[in-house]
């Protein structure tokens, strides 16, 4: 009996992945089918289980603050709990646990998946907040070099030296697909955006967008609007998109987009950058404000807490100066250049 024990053990901790070590909530998007490993250091797949590409699985983690791999859920593999490399795919709308859940720790169940506590269903004072997320395009087409967009830019690209509107996320995160019938959800999900109805917004606020959004060549303004725009205050979509681009011309007027600028082709610190959001909307800014980083080195994203009521017209620095604080995210990246 005691040795039966004992291999029950062994095989337990064999078969069980280890948790996340930054343990995060989102989706994460596979942009190639790759393997799904249960153990980073062994390779082993159990199953020869692999994401596949375009298909969106749920985000549980990743392996550390410098991640090369993300902790996902992978439906129907035995264990689900899986791990992928970075260059993988992409997240969206990620979160540390502590930002999404206000501070509550997730709690590791007995078969190994990750159940978070419950998140609140808003702020407690209720001021609505939200997370923009910035992209740098070079980043982004580095590894997507297939999509309209990447295709049609040049070194001489308004996207090439300013960064590109990703998108502006009601929070918490759960704040989705709202009003949205199923149908419709499980299109977006499926990344058939190009059948998602067309939001309807005015000729100038389009070609706005067009300029600051380069995704709108790969219809990205349909599932930004279908997924996270319908549960906006705004109500409308041309709201939505007008207030998204009053924020990322914002930040394109300012010392940090001249920074990122001034170092194109080169590795920048975190910290001055953050440095930079304080010079260009107060002290404290930067910490309201994350770097990802692609598994190559590149700064890929910044996603900004923001907080108030932004369809009024509230300021950047007003909105940053109420979110709350968030973690730096990667020490370092390179600035790319369109290649």
């Amino acid at each position: 009996m005691k040795n039966l024990i004992l291999r029950f053990a062994v095989l337990t901790a064999l078969v069980l992945p280890v948790s996340a070590q930054v343990k995060m909530q989102g989706q994460f998007v596979a942009t190639k089918s790759c393997p799904a490993l249960l153990s980073i250091k062994k390779g082993s797949n159990p199953g020869n289980v692999s994401v596949e590409a375009s298909k969106t699985y749920q985000l549980l983690g990743k392996n550390k603050d410098q991640a090369s791999h993300y902790w996902v859920e992978v439906p129907g593999a035995n264990p689900p709990q899986r791990w992928v490399a970075l260059d993988c795919g992409t997240v969206d709308g990620a979160q540390t646990s502590a930002a999404a859940t206000g501070g509550g720790a997730a709690v590791n169940t007995p078969d190994g998946t990750v159940k978070p506590k419950p998140k609140p269903h808003g702020p407690k004072d209720g001021v609505a907040f939200y997370v923009l997320a910035l992209s740098w395009e070079p980043a982004f087409c580095s590894a997507m070099k297939d999509k309209a967009e990447c295709k049609a830019e040049t070194p001489v690209s308004y996207e090439a030296s300013h960064f590109s509107l990703h998108g502006l996320w009601p929070q918490p995160r759960r704040n989705v697909f709202c009003g949205v019938d199923r149908a419709t959800a499980a299109l977006d999900d499926q990344h058939k955006w190009e059948q998602l109805p067309e939001p309807q917004m005015s000729a100038e606020t389009k070609a706005a967008l067009d300029k600051v959004m380069p995704g709108t060549q790969s219809v990205l303004e349909r599932h930004e609007w279908i997924k996270h725009g319908t549960c906006y205050a705004g109500g409308t979509a041309e709201q939505y998109f007008k207030d998204e681009i009053r924020l990322i011309n914002d930040v394109n007027a300012s010392p940090v987009q001249a920074f990122m600028a001034a170092n194109i082709g080169k590795v920048i610190q975190t910290a001055d950058l953050r440095a930079k959001f304080d010079e260009a909307f107060g002290k404290g800014s930067g910490e309201r404000v994350r770097v990802s980083c692609s598994k190559d080195g590149m700064i890929s994203e910044l996603t900004i807490g923001l907080k108030g009521d932004i369809p009024s017209g509230a300021k950047l620095t007003d909105l940053i100066a109420a979110s709350e604080a968030t973690d730096a995210g990667c020490p370092s990246g390179l600035v790319a250049a369109v290649h």
